[in-house]
């Protein structure tokens, strides 16, 4: 909390960022959790949100990225309580209520201790934006390796042998940009293949027919 006897020299003031219209102008760079995720969040819940600094000078960043603990669920959203210290802003402190809904949660707590290693990754899901149609996992490599491969699903095999037409990412990136992929990841260290059926707009496992 912020001493009433500490007067800072400038306020500095906040809105929270809609992370889902971040999200929509620039879906290869900022990710979000999926909505069902954000909607589902309990007492006890930690979120981190993006405090937009509303008026900045120009030493002062332009946002502050800080967690809040969820107190409670209110009519489309929720209360919460800030559990970092602000750097710039002064408007709020460590332990003050934020009011939020799920539009403005950025992330959740990643302690997934797979999502910071490596798949290899085809060069063009990345490039054009495309969803890896096709995954497989095998054995890792090394203990840097997940053993994941997520491919655009019809390479060719001189497309898949020519290593500057595959990426190695982190599992993390891979899961923030296609949500959908966290069912298919949860199965590990289970080896297989999984295919998006276009139908159920899901991922099933085994080999597409």
């Amino acid at each position: 909390m912020v001493d009433d006897g500490d007067v800072p020299d400038r306020i500095v003031s906040y809105r929270l960022a809609d992370g889902e219209t971040r999200h929509a102008e620039a879906p290869r760079s900022f990710f979000i959790p999926p909505r069902a995720e954000r909607e589902a969040l309990r007492p006890g819940d930690y979120a981190k949100l993006l405090f937009e600094v509303t008026n900045p000078e120009p030493s002062d960043p332009g946002a502050e990225r800080m967690w809040v603990q969820v107190l409670g669920v209110s009519d489309g959203g929720y209360v919460g309580a800030l559990v970092n210290t602000p750097r710039a802003i002064t408007t709020v402190g460590l332990g003050d209520r934020v009011d939020f809904g799920p539009q403005h949660v950025i992330a959740t707590p990643g302690d997934w201790p797979l999502l910071g290693k490596k798949a290899f990754v085809s060069r063009r899901c990345q490039d054009l934006d495309l969803r890896p149609r096709y995954l497989y996992r095998e054995d890792p490599d090394n203990e840097r390796d997940s053993g994941w491969r997520a491919m655009v699903g019809d390479e060719s095999d001189d497309e898949i042998n020519n290593p500057d037409n595959v990426l190695l990412q982190d599992l993390g990136f891979l899961l923030d940009r296609w949500p959908d992929l966290k069912p298919v990841l949860q199965t590990d260290p289970q080896n297989g293949e999984w295919f998006w059926n276009d139908d159920s707009e899901t991922y099933v496992q085994g080999a597409p027919g």
